[in-house]
């Protein structure tokens, strides 16, 4: 598969030798294979509403994935993402990125009121989060970002006020970790508030941090 890894299978009908190689015992073999998609580097995959396109903005290019779920790739050969895709109401999923070299997304998707899911990607090169999700209505999720090197996570996740989960998460770690953020303040401001368990992990969270 064209821009995959390969991760995996398992062999029904069949004898394996090794981790490659196998007999086979009979006509019926079935070989299942599981597979990972790996983005081209500086590039992040996003959801967007149908029947709307995206803005192609000043910066960067973007390519379409699949129509049928108004997919695209988003590529920017840049160490700084800041505010790339900001304040864009058809925006509805982070699904993937492959952005090791990135060290600024201040202000990155700040703004964009119906996205709702982001799932977990590499932020080990970030050093700046500041306003990444800030007023971000609808987003349910904070993923347990990779915040190593991060210095700054002011409002990260101010009035996130939809989120279920996560935050307290990721308090823990960037607040315990060898070299905490030195900025943070309202990182998680409201972060949570019109949920049940938004509402109990943010109680849970220093008010320095909110």
């Amino acid at each position: 598969i064209v821009g995959s890894s390969f991760i995996s299978y398992s062999v029904t009908g069949a004898t394996l030798k090794d981790d490659s190689h196998f007999d086979i015992v009979n006509s019926d073999v079935y070989v299942h294979g599981n597979f990972v998609e790996t983005l081209s580097p500086y590039t992040i995959r996003l959801r967007y509403a149908q029947g709307t396109t995206p803005p192609t903005g000043s910066r960067g290019t973007l390519t379409l994935v699949s129509a049928e779920d108004n997919i695209w790739d988003f590529t920017y050969e840049h160490y700084n993402w800041g505010a790339i895709r900001s304040n864009n109401d058809d925006l509805l999923e982070i699904i993937d990125a492959n952005i090791i070299g990135v060290r600024y997304l201040n202000d990155a998707f700040t703004g964009c009121d119906n996205l709702y899911h982001v799932n977990l990607f590499d932020t080990s090169t970030i050093t700046t989060m500041s306003h990444m999700f800030y007023h971000c209505y609808a987003l349910q999720n904070v993923p347990l970002f990779n915040t190593t090197n991060v210095k700054d996570m002011t409002q990260m996740f101010q009035d996130c006020y939809a989120v279920k989960s996560g935050a307290l998460a990721l308090y823990r770690q960037a607040s315990s970790q060898a070299a905490p953020p030195t900025e943070y303040q309202f990182c998680f401001r409201n972060c949570g508030r019109d949920t049940t368990t938004g509402a109990a992990e943010l109680a849970q969270i220093p008010s320095d941090w909110k």
